[in-house]
């Protein structure tokens, strides 16, 4: 038994039976919820494939506490627009159409989101999004951990850190996982 172990067992002998069943049940929830956030984040992965865009593709799943999926949504253009090379391949012109994949996410499930869980592939909501991901009332946002030091996430960096900072003001609990 390592010096770990040994604390770990006079903690278990210091509190009661009753406590000692809270502190398990509660780990075991938290183990239980890192594999459901894993699992959702493998699915909006698997949504942002579905996108056109040839630079950046992004997914999102919206679910409820029970687990179940409310909707999902991709980048892209509005369903009435062509997905084009010529405007795909023009960032100015692609920017203007582009729905993000949050939004979609939002809009897809035609119906209330307040009290939802948000997973975001591959990382941080941009601002915009952000304020649309509180206003829907969305509570929980779970993404993969910023690499600070990527290409892509230097390029929005500060977009990302003023998103953190609304979630923040907003009580919107953010996960990175």
């Amino acid at each position: 038994m390592d010096e770990m172990d040994r604390v770990l067992v006079i903690k278990a002998e210091q509190i009661g039976a009753e406590e000692q069943r809270r502190v398990v049940g509660q780990w075991e929830r938290n183990i239980s919820q890192e594999k459901w956030d894993k699992r959702f984040l493998e699915l909006a992965e698997m949504v942002a494939g579905w996108s056109k865009d040839p630079s950046t593709q992004c997914g999102n799943a919206i679910v409820r506490p029970d687990k179940s999926i409310v909707s999902v949504g991709f980048n892209g253009f509005p369903r009435a627009i062509e997905d084009t090379d010529e405007l795909l391949n023009d960032r100015p012109e692609k920017y203007k159409r582009m729905v993000h994949s949050e939004m979609n996410a939002i809009l897809n499930a035609q119906g209330p989101v307040a009290g939802f869980t948000l997973y975001n592939w591959p990382g941080q909501c941009c601002s915009r999004c952000a304020v649309h991901v509180i206003q829907a009332g969305i509570i929980r946002v779970v993404s993969l951990e910023i690499d600070w030091d990527d290409p892509f996430v230097k390029r929005w960096e500060e977009d990302m850190k003023l998103s953190e900072q609304l979630f923040f003001e907003a009580g919107v609990e953010y996960v990175y996982v």
